[in-house]
């Protein structure tokens, strides 16, 4: 191993180091977060009552993805355009009996 290699594997090893007590206060922040409350102090309740509500990792996931896929469309956008599509063609449908009943 050269001097520069060694300088090199040097750097690689502080920068992960730096990694590392990074995600030791990312793990910090969270348990803060996790922790905290609402509501009077006699009565505090959590702030979050389910997991998906403090950290949704689908919806990262389909933010991480849809930066790299152009085409990328995550299933729940697809479910909630379909849902939309199906009330439109309701109203479309209750408009349409309401013209019926006052001819």
């Amino acid at each position: 191993m050269t001097l520069s290699d060694y300088y090199l594997a040097m750097e690689a090893y502080a920068i992960k180091r730096t990694l590392h007590r990074e995600d030791i206060a990312l793990q910090a922040w969270f348990n803060q977060t996790v922790q905290a409350t609402k509501g009077s102090d006699k009565h505090p309740k959590p702030m979050y009552r389910k997991f998906d509500e403090f950290y949704n990792t689908e919806e990262l996931e389909d933010e991480i993805r849809s930066s790299f896929e152009d085409d990328y469309v995550s299933e729940r956008t697809k479910a909630r355009d379909e849902q939309a599509a199906i009330n439109e063609r309701f109203a479309k449908l209750q408009e349409i009996k309401r013209r019926k009943g006052e001819k």
